[in-house]
C-alpha cells in the first residue's frame, strides 16, 4: 500500500493533478508502516506541497524529513532528492538563500546526482530564478533540449521542464520563444498545471491581459495557488497587490536574513 500511494502521488503529479497528488501524499505521510521513516513518509508530500506553494507547511514538514533522514544514516534514494530540493525551492521563494543552499546540499546527498542536475533540480531551480525575475538564468538552467535530458526529466518532471523552458524563453526574449510555446503544448496536452504557464506565456507575448487573468484562474482551479499569485504579479497594474497578498498568505513573502 505504501508503494502504491507513492506511485500514485508521482503519477498524478506528473500529469498535473496537483490536488490528487497532495491527497495521495498525505495518505502516504500518515501510513503507519512509515511511522519511523519520516523522510520517506513525507517525501512526496513535501514535493506536492511545494509545487502548490504551501510554504509554511513545507517548512513544518521539512523538520520531520530532516530528522528522520539524519537518523537513517543519510540515505540516498530516488524519492529523497526531489523532496529535499523542493524544500530548497521554498526557501528560495522566500528569499532565504542561506537556507536554500543548506537544502541544496542535502538534495545533492539524498538523491541521484544526474536527476538533480537535469530533472527535478532544473525544475525547482528554474522556479526560483523566475520568481526572482532572472529569466536569463532560468533559461540557462533549462538550456538542454528536452530530448537531451529526457532520461532524467521523464515521468514526473518532463511536463514541468518543457513548460518552464517555454515560459523562460518568453520572459528572456529568446527568438524562438513563440515556437517553444507551441512545441510545448503538444507535450503537455491534458495537463492543467503545465498548460496554464503556456497560456500565461502566450498572453505575455500577445500583451493579452484577459488571457493572463484566465491563466491565474486556471492555476487556482488546479490547486496551484503559488502560480496563480505569480500570474497576478506578472499581470501588473491593479493585480500586483493581490498577487503580493496571496504570496504572503502562502508564507512566500521575502524574509529578512542575515
Amino acid at each position: 500500500m505504501a508503494d502504491a500511494l507513492a506511485m500514485a502521488a508521482g503519477n498524478v503529479l506528473g500529469v498535473g493533478e496537483l490536488r490528487q497528488a497532495r491527497g495521495w501524499s498525505r495518505q502516504l505521510a500518515e501510513h503507519p508502516l512509515l511511522a519511523e521513516a519520516g523522510h520517506h513518509a513525507t517525501s512526496w508530500l513535501l514535493v506536492t506541497e511545494a509545487l502548490a506553494g504551501q510554504g509554511d507547511q513545507v517548512l513544518t514538514d521539512s523538520a520531520t524529513f530532516l530528522d528522520a533522514w539524519e537518523h537513517s544514516g543519510r540515505q540516498r534514494s530516488f524519492v529523497l532528492g526531489p523532496a529535499a530540493a523542493s524544500v530548497a525551492m521554498i526557501h528560495g521563494l522566500r528569499g532565504d538563500h542561506d537556507a536554500r543552499a543548506t537544502w541544496l546540499a542535502i538534495a545533492d546527498r539524498a538523491g541521484p546526482v544526474l536527476h538533480h542536475r537535469h530533472g527535478h533540480g532544473a525544475v525547482f531551480d528554474a522556479l526560483v530564478l523566475l520568481h526572482h525575475e532572472d529569466a536569463d538564468a532560468a533559461l540557462g538552467r533549462l538550456a538542454p533540449e528536452p530530448e537531451q535530458v529526457w532520461k532524467w526529466a521523464c515521468w514526473v518532471w518532463l511536463h514541468w521542464y518543457v513548460a518552464l523552458r517555454a515560459e523562460a524563453s518568453v520572459l528572456a526574449g529568446h527568438p524562438d520563444a513563440r515556437a517553444r510555446v507551441d512545441a510545448a503544448r503538444s507535450v503537455v496536452a491534458g495537463n492543467p498545471v503545465a498548460t496554464a504557464p503556456l497560456d500565461r506565456a502566450q498572453a505575455l507575448l500577445d500583451d493579452d491581459l484577459t488571457r493572463q487573468l484566465a491563466a491565474a484562474r486556471a492555476f487556482d482551479a488546479a490547486g496551484c495557488r503559488y502560480q496563480s499569485a505569480r500570474t497576478l504579479l506578472l499581470a501588473g497594474s491593479g493585480h500586483a497587490a493581490a498577487g503580493t497578498a496571496a504570496l504572503a498568505d502562502l508564507g512566500l513573502a521575502p524574509v529578512a536574513v542575515g
